[in-house]
């Protein structure tokens, strides 16, 4: 078991940092427009523009606000005094949203490029066929229900990872996570990245307890405080991906959790060589 920093140089989606609340002396003003900035943790690309622009307008009638905007420091907020010191939970929920929108924007796009070169459309075809064989495998399910009830993990996945592609073969899913089998997400943003160019399994408790993933991006960008992901290789040692297994709440994981899961990864190596031509 290990846990490594990403090596990524991916430009990560934007998270809350903190923010720059009203200022008292506009309390009690009349005609005062309240405003509050929400300071983000990175620059927005255009992805993220585009899904701030999708969802801003619902947000914002939802709270009440009269203007919610981006500027060079993050979001500027303006409404009602009271309704602004309340919404610092919703507005990182939002971003948060607005961030996953984004992601899979840029899924769907690189899918759907008309420019494909003769290798990607080599690795989407792989991909298609992989996940039909994956999810037809009798073992698959079962093996997801026993690593959910053994982790007490409300979300557990077959992942097949590439140099290029993170897609999910198979799914169970009891807390609406929001990932189907058949779906990609951004290769960089996953943990499952960086278990494919080291090769250990990884595991961790409480992220925002934890010494190295409180501070990494993943587990914030996708909600999680819990995590285990394990290798699955094929006979000849060639990395297939990952079996892993995620909780929005902490999970006490233990030695005989890891090794079970482990178990469950080799059945499942040996079912998919057994299955997917060479």
């Amino acid at each position: 078991m290990a846990t490594f920093e990403s090596s990524s140089d991916y430009a990560w989606p934007p998270a809350v940092s903190g923010f720059d609340m009203p200022k008292p002396s506009t309390c009690g003003q009349a005609d005062a427009k309240p405003v509050m900035v929400a300071f983000f943790s990175g620059r927005p690309d255009h992805y993220w523009i585009e899904a701030f622009a999708s969802e801003v307008g619902d947000f914002k009638s939802r709270h009440e606000l009269i203007d919610v905007r981006i500027d060079a420091r993050g979001l500027v907020v303006t409404g009602p005094v009271l309704q602004l010191r309340s919404l610092t939970d919703h507005l990182r929920d939002f971003v948060h949203r607005v961030s996953r929108i984004s992601l899979q924007r840029r899924v769907l796009e690189r899918i759907s490029r008309k420019d494909a070169s003769t290798s990607v459309l080599a690795e989407n075809a792989a991909a298609v066929r992989d996940v039909d064989l994956v999810a037809k495998l009798p073992v698959v399910a079962s093996i997801l229900e026993a690593v959910s009830r053994e982790t007490g993990m409300r979300f557990a996945t077959v992942a097949r990872v590439s140099e290029t592609r993170w897609t999910a073969c198979a799914v169970h899913d009891t807390i609406n996570f929001g990932l189907r089998a058949g779906q990609d997400l951004v290769l960089e943003t996953t943990i499952c990245n960086e278990i494919r160019e080291h090769g250990h399994t990884v595991t961790f408790d409480h992220a925002s307890a934890h010494p190295l993933f409180s501070t990494h991006p993943t587990p914030a960008l996708y909600g999680f405080e819990s995590y285990i992901s394990v290798p699955i290789y094929r006979a000849d040692g060639r990395f297939f991906g990952t079996l892993c297994a995620v909780d929005p709440e902490p999970r006490h994981i233990d030695q005989d959790t890891v090794r079970a899961f482990e178990t469950f990864a080799r059945a499942l190596g040996e079912a998919i060589d057994a299955t997917i031509p060479g």
